[in-house]
């Protein structure tokens, strides 16, 4: 618990400057919001995406956007979930909201989750932590343009011509968003616009000083070519931005079908016992989604490891 404590100090007694977690300079970070027509399709010609690690580490410019966002008030124990029905799904993080896990061989992550677990999600009344959180911006059938969409917006709790993003980091003022788009893009959004649209996403995430967690996304049967670039346009993102990168495609292609369910193939596998997604054994490390709890949580326990560290 050590690592928490540290971090909650940090928010008492107040974090004036970005400069407290800088290293590397970063101002040659290009935040310019991008045009439709600026993607170019050989600036990722040359990304191999097994060659990117599957836990993200803690970039520089992550660490700046960090401190910002605790001089702003952002909760360092909220995070938001941004994505499509893979995102949405009870099936990923709710388990350890309701108590219903097992950490089994992996009980050096019960600190992530008691650490998230600790706080609501959102303000008011409101009971449900940052893993059962049914977020704003996370639902069945978004893709990228949709979460940029007002029309999309939950009306019980988002403003007139706010889009279901900005309503979500209103109304939860997170500290990191973990997001994961492609599976239903592949389907409807052409590649300069994938890049574009997923930009802006990681644009308004930055500029409300909210560390974005990128996931590469499992290959979509029916487009395994253009899953590829997607991924690789996921990738040359995260590398641009200098942000934290799970390589979630890398994980899943060691399970059965890569993860992804044969017959629905916009979702992950579950275990087909039911048992809950939280418990991780041997067996149901073999399904997409169980996979994906346990490589989310060991990457937010890597984060905040180096936060701690360099606190």
């Amino acid at each position: 618990m050590r690592k928490f404590w540290v971090l909650l100090l940090l928010i008492l007694v107040g974090v004036s400057s970005a400069a407290a977690f800088q290293g590397e300079d970063t101002s040659e970070i290009d935040l310019t919001p991008p045009e439709p027509g600026d993607f170019d399709p050989e600036s990722v010609s040359e990304i191999d995406v097994s060659a990117y690690p599957l836990m993200p580490e803690l970039t520089d410019h992550a660490r700046e956007i960090y401190a910002a966002g605790l001089e702003a008030g952002n909760n360092p124990q909220v995070f938001s979930k941004v994505g499509d029905c893979m995102t949405a799904a009870e099936a990923f993080l709710t388990p350890f909201g309701l108590d219903n896990y097992d950490l089994g061989d992996y009980g050096n992550l019960q600190d992530v989750v008691d650490y998230f677990d600790a706080v609501p999600a959102r303000g008011g009344d409101w009971e449900l932590d940052s893993f059962a959180n049914p977020g704003l911006a996370t639902a069945s059938g978004f893709n990228t343009a949709s979460v940029l969409d007002a029309i999309w917006s939950n009306p019980e709790w988002c403003d007139a011509n706010e889009s279901p993003l900005s309503c979500e980091y209103r109304v939860s003022r997170p500290l990191f968003s973990l997001i994961m788009f492609g599976t239903n893009d592949t389907f409807f959004i052409e590649p300069e616009f994938f890049d574009y649209y997923l930009r802006l996403i990681v644009l308004e995430t930055i500029n409300q000083h909210i560390v974005p967690v990128l996931y590469t996304f499992p290959t979509r049967p029916e487009y395994p070519e253009k899953s590829e670039l997607f991924n690789q346009i996921i990738i040359k993102i995260a590398e641009d931005y200098d942000l934290p990168l799970i390589n979630l495609w890398l994980g899943l292609q060691d399970l059965p079908n890569g993860g992804v369910d044969e017959i629905e193939t916009i979702h992950l596998t579950v275990p087909a016992d039911g048992t809950s997604t939280g418990v991780f054994t041997e067996d149901t490390l073999q399904t997409g989604y169980t996979y994906r709890n346990l490589i989310t949580l060991q990457a937010l326990d890597v984060l905040l490891d180096a936060l701690n560290e360099d606190a």
